[in-house]
């Protein structure tokens, strides 16, 4: 009886000293995914103590004291989809939380600017990934690496223009670029309007020319701004750092095989990185020879355009012919992928030129990453002697010139008229074997509509005669039924 007793009281102690697991809901701070509830044999157990000592589970409180949302520390967020994470019906009706989940420290898109908006000096690691995140997902920054982009988030600043307000005026120092976040932006004169994830004025981050428009405000916007000089700075880092991988991709082009290692080294150390957007313009024609250029990523487009004369012919009588001139506007692209050197034979005939300019205009298809050497550097890396091997390059690449190209297209389409000619003559020649005099057209037509008028009429003799048949032959059945 006694050890009876010591055992039920060892389990009754052993109940009181163990511990429930409850759900603490007294921050925002904690993170909803962490709470791991109980497995369902833990908890069928609990409820079989429960049953046998009487206990009553412990309630759990229902008081959320959250803190004020000016006041509570900003925590990042990993998921761009926290946002979209399906809280309980209980926790969304209340005001506190509603107006939790409205300010910048909930609001993943938000917390980017908000991020911008603080001390550059300031920003952790993770804040600067939220960013690097979102430029991610924009033209000129997509095909940047990771470590760029985190850089250029902890360089990023933020800035809201009111209604109508001036972002920049045409002429000014062009030393910025700037990328919309939320709002739109007129550009006078130009009757354009921009929209959110737009980049304006990505020129200045390679010059500091001025700008050739102005920027207003349509109503209230948000813009994140990208200072040149830190861009430059960021970007050369970047090409230090990765510069065994630009090495052994200009060693990977078949041109390059043919110099020594001390002059692959020299040429790549002189190389600099740039990159476009979709549509951005290279350089035009008419603009001075001086860099030459290799496509890492991305395509570039030359576009060709040539003017074509056709001339029509016809008789105004037995002598006499008139004849008309058509000219025709043929536009085409030619493409350059990785590997693909551009404008660099303009440079090996500029070399006692300096005032020698282009004569074609590239611009990106694609977003592109370039790399490129001035036309000084070149020449002092490479020699008189090497430059042949740049002219086979080119000879094999690109075999005609813009007039032999004219001349050839000129010549393809002539001869694609000669065989549309030939064919045109040839479905002529065989309609005339078949052609019939138009009076004897006629009578064969009324011959055939006679024929078919008589194969109506004996068609209906023969319906109205096998009724006339049935009819009779029915009534003798009739009649000798009844006899």
């Amino acid at each position: 009886m006694n050890q009876r007793r010591s055992v039920s009281l060892e389990s009754k102690k052993h109940l009181t000293n163990s511990t429930f697991r409850t759900t603490q809901l007294s921050t925002p701070k904690q993170d909803l995914n962490t709470y791991k509830p109980f497995s369902p044999s833990k908890e069928a157990k609990l409820q079989l103590f429960r049953k046998i000592f009487h206990v009553k589970p412990t309630k759990t409180s229902t008081v959320m004291n959250f803190y004020d949302v000016d006041t509570v520390t900003p925590v990042v967020c990993q998921s761009a989809q926290l946002d979209k994470y399906d809280f309980p019906n209980w926790l969304k009706g209340r005001t506190d939380f509603t107006k939790l989940r409205k300010s910048k420290y909930f609001d993943y898109h938000l917390k980017v600017f908000s991020i911008c908006e603080q001390d550059p000096f300031k920003r952790s690691e993770e804040l600067k990934e939220v960013v690097a995140n979102y430029l991610a997902k924009l033209d000129f920054f997509r095909l940047m690496p990771m470590q760029m982009l985190k850089q250029i988030s902890g360089r990023l600043f933020a800035k809201s223009y009111e209604e109508n307000e001036i972002i920049c005026n045409k002429g000014d120092k062009g030393d910025c670029m700037f990328v919309i976040f939320d709002g739109f932006v007129e550009v006078i004169g130009k009757n354009k309007k921009l929209g959110p994830k737009n980049i304006i004025g990505r020129n200045a981050l390679d010059n500091d020319q001025p700008r050739n428009a102005t920027l207003k405000s349509i109503g209230s916007s948000h813009l994140l701004i990208l200072n040149r000089i830190d861009y430059v700075t960021i970007l050369n880092n970047i090409m230090k750092s990765e510069s065994v991988k630009q090495e052994q991709f200009i060693r990977s082009l078949q041109l390059f095989a043919h110099f020594s290692e001390e002059k692959l080294k020299k040429f790549c150390n002189a190389l600099q990185g740039k990159y476009l957007t979709p549509n951005e313009n290279l350089y035009s024609a008419g603009d001075l020879v001086d860099h030459l250029y290799i496509v890492k990523h991305g395509i570039l487009a030359k576009t060709v355009v040539m003017d074509l004369e056709d001339q029509n012919r016809w008789p105004i009588n037995q002598k006499k012919w008139m004849s008309q001139t058509i000219t025709r506007t043929l536009s085409f692209n030619i493409e350059y992928k990785a590997g693909s050197l551009v404008g660099y034979y303009d440079i090996l005939d500029s070399e006692f030129d300096s005032d020698r300019k282009r004569n074609e205009t590239i611009d990106a298809k694609t977003d592109c990453f370039l790399l490129f050497i001035s036309k000084s550097q070149f020449f002092h890396v490479f020699q008189q002697t090497d430059l042949q091997y740049f002219h086979n390059y080119h000879v094999q690449n690109n075999p005609l010139t813009f007039e032999q190209l004219v001349k050839s297209t000129r010549q393809k389409e002539s001869e694609q008229k000669q065989k549309v000619q030939i064919v045109t003559d040839a479905i002529y020649s065989h309609l005339r074997q078949y052609s019939f005099d138009y009076n004897t057209l006629k009578i064969k037509e009324k011959k055939y509509d006679q024929v078919k008028q008589n194969q109506v009429n004996a068609s209906k003799e023969f319906n109205s005669q096998y009724k006339i048949i049935r009819r009779d032959k029915h009534l003798k059945i009739l009649t000798s039924q009844y006899e």
